[in-house]
């Protein structure tokens, strides 16, 4: 908890805004988010996933309206003499410094051996190197190993930061444990998640908007990443330390986007048959070890000739869909929805999205998506997911004028469908939304209804999953 940091917040600006402050403080107490890198976004401990990603947080100030008239009444009186003891005490245990404190997870945790081609180097690679393209905005260095959600996490926070001005500076990055937590089998892949502990600085600045400007000094908390391969995968690739092609060698381009193929011979570097691609961080609090789905033996009867499902593979594509919606809520274009979206659900987003307004979110992170059920009809599979995201939404201007005071963490429901008779032979390796599923094609901004190369349909239920439901 960032208690020293709340404390002088409120009355550092007592004599503006004394009881909104007040008030927002002792929610504020139970629930924080940090803005460093990691992942999807979450809260608790000391701080929340980074961008993200699974990774990411930050800690808020609060606006409200100025009191009008008299004096304040005895009992906010007392309370703001109980949060100026609660200060004094903090203050003592901190020595004065801004800090946030989520421990060592893993120092408590049995040492367990990683899995073949898997190994703390690689874990501590992909961590620093994170962090590093989080704070730049920048995912050139980490896209060959990075999975197509988690990508989407990161790409869409950075578009949200950009639209406020706002950039995340972390220094004296410090790793303090990385153990291996668990391991299974997801359908054809091997899955690893990796507690990795640290402590770092942590400056959330901007210039256009310095009042949401916040500094943490050791921040220190505990994230699990989770990494997949190939169960058939021969031989070890190293993605981590060159820049080179896993299939032919050829140097990778300097600039990978949204499609990281090489240019060389056109496989997907990513791809989970060459080396251990992360593809999801979560905070210690929201780290649950899964859902169990990956072992409901009527799912894997269904899909066991799709050589490309597995669950985690699912939620990766779900967190893909829920973070484009959000950019289209905040201003994306909305044709970016008929890459993954059945007509009327599209039609349904759109009016959530005229209901809400203009919006930016001045923090968006994905805590979690889980696979909670399935069901079928005659002709499809349709995966039921439960997702929860925390953010805060702001409308931009000369000043922010916020809509949410405090950080909210929300619930949504998203299904995804695809027809049985796909289920019954391999899909492509193609990156879902981006690229068509029969060719392999780029799309581009004005892509609509087909593929411009093979003229296939874009939503084509034997081939991808469509979003055919969210809710908000």
């Amino acid at each position: 908890m960032k208690t020293f940091n709340r404390i002088k917040e409120i009355t550092g600006h007592l004599a503006f805004r004394y009881f909104f402050s007040t008030v927002a403080c002792c929610f504020a107490l139970c629930n924080e988010v940090v803005a460093r890198a990691g992942g999807g976004g979450g809260h608790g401990g000391g701080g929340g996933h980074s961008s993200g990603g699974h990774s990411s947080g930050g800690s808020y100030h609060y606006y409200g309206g100025g009191g009008g008239g008299g004096g304040m009444s005895p009992g906010i009186v007392v309370l703001i003499i109980i949060i100026v003891v609660i200060y004094i005490i903090v203050k003592g245990r901190t020595g004065g410094g801004e800090q946030s404190g989520g421990g060592d997870v893993t120092a408590d945790m049995p040492n367990q051996p990683f899995p073949e081609g898997l190994d703390k180097l690689k874990v501590q690679t992909s961590f620093i190197e994170i962090q590093n393209a989080w704070q730049k905005k920048d995912l050139t260095v980490v896209r060959k190993w990075i999975s197509d959600g988690v990508y989407q996490r990161y790409t869409a926070q950075f578009q949200m930061m950009n639209k406020l001005s706002q950039v995340n500076k972390l220094s004296n990055i410090q790793i303090n444990g990385i153990k291996l937590a668990k391991t299974g089998v997801d359908g054809k892949y091997q899955t690893a998640d990796v507690a990795v502990s640290f402590t770092m600085d942590d400056e959330f600045l901007s210039e256009k908007y310095p009042s949401f400007n916040e500094r943490f000094i050791g921040d220190s908390d505990t994230e699990f990443w989770t990494f997949i391969k190939r169960q058939d995968a021969t031989g070890n690739k190293n993605l981590y330390d060159n820049n080179n092609c896993p299939n032919c060698g050829a140097p990778l381009e300097i600039k990978m986007g949204e499609i990281s193929r090489c240019g060389q011979c056109g496989t997907l570097t990513n791809n989970a048959t060459y080396d251990w691609v992360l593809s999801e961080i979560t905070q210690a609090d929201d780290y649950n070890g899964g859902s169990g789905m990956e072992e409901n033996v009527e799912l894997h009867e269904m899909t066991k000739n799709d050589s490309l499902f597995s669950v985690q593979r699912v939620e990766d594509i779900a967190s893909n869909v829920f973070m484009q919606i959000m950019e289209v809520m905040t201003g994306e274009s909305d044709k970016k929805l008929a890459r993954f979206a059945e007509p009327a659900t599209v039609a349904s987003i759109l009016k959530q999205k005229a209901a809400i307004g203009s919006i930016v979110f001045d923090r968006l992170y994905l805590n979690d998506v889980t696979l909670g059920s399935f069901n079928t009809t005659p002709e499809r599979l349709n995966l039921v997911f439960s997702l929860t995201a925390t953010y805060q939404r702001v409308r931009a201007g000369q000043t922010l004028t916020l809509i949410d005071p405090e950080m909210v963490s929300e619930n949504f429901s998203m299904v995804l469908s695809k027809n049985l008779k796909g289920l019954q032979t391999a899909a492509k390796e193609t990156v879902y939304s981006y690229e068509c599923a029969n060719c392999g094609a780029p799309f581009d901004d004005t892509t609509n209804d087909v593929c411009p190369y093979c003229q296939t349909a874009v939503i084509d239920f034997n081939r991808n999953w469509v979003l055919t439901e969210f809710k908000m």
